[in-house]
């Protein structure tokens, strides 16, 4: 057995597409009943699945499937960033080291660590609320807070740290999505007590 397969559920994965949120897969067993699926893949450590799944014994039908809802994923990822911000550049920031303590700083993830299409600085921003690795000379990587796309709490690891904006010279989009942020961390603090 070729072990570069993919086999979910019994089809192996013959065509792949992956932007923004999800990706959407063709899957192909000639034994069973319906020859080609497409669905969305998911999969974490304990599973992996395909959801809302078509099954067709018409390869064109599948494929034209699968082309819509690519094309899908696209549009969606194209609604949800900002248009024009451009990409935080080195003369942007200052290089983080080992001794940074990166605690209510602003931090510039590494491009080249992000998917092409989260290659902006919207999603380059990270806004370090705590963390093992946010702390000077810490053994742990696990820098916690939140993006300045998605405005919800994640972590990232301090190796994916580029370095930190001074918070004075950050774009006007990011001082208002920085503000949004500060009174989401204050909402959420307020409901834990």
């Amino acid at each position: 057995m070729n072990e570069n397969k993919r086999i979910i559920n019994d089809y192996e994965i013959i065509q792949s597409f992956y932007v923004g949120e999800k990706e959407v897969v063709v899957g192909e067993n000639k034994d069973a009943e319906y020859r080609y699926i497409c669905g969305y893949y998911e999969s974490n450590e304990i599973f992996e699945r395909i959801n809302d799944c078509r099954a067709s014994n018409d390869y064109l039908d599948i494929m034209s499937l699968f082309c819509d809802r690519a094309k899908e994923q696209v549009e969606l990822c194209k609604q949800t960033q900002k248009t024009e911000i451009g990409i935080i550049t080195p003369d942007m920031y200052s290089p983080v080291d080992i001794y940074d303590d990166l605690t209510g700083k602003v931090v510039v993830k590494k491009i080249d660590n992000l998917r092409r299409e989260y290659q902006n600085a919207e999603n380059q921003l990270f806004y370090v609320t705590g963390g093992n690795g946010a702390k000077p000379n810490s053994r742990g990587t696990k820098v916690f807070g939140y993006s300045f796309a998605s405005k919800k709490h994640c972590y990232i690891r301090r190796y994916d740290v580029e370095g930190v904006v001074d918070k004075a010279s950050l774009p006007e989009w990011a001082k208002t999505d920085l503000a949004e942020i500060k009174k989401q961390i204050k909402r959420e603090e307020k409901e834990v007590r």
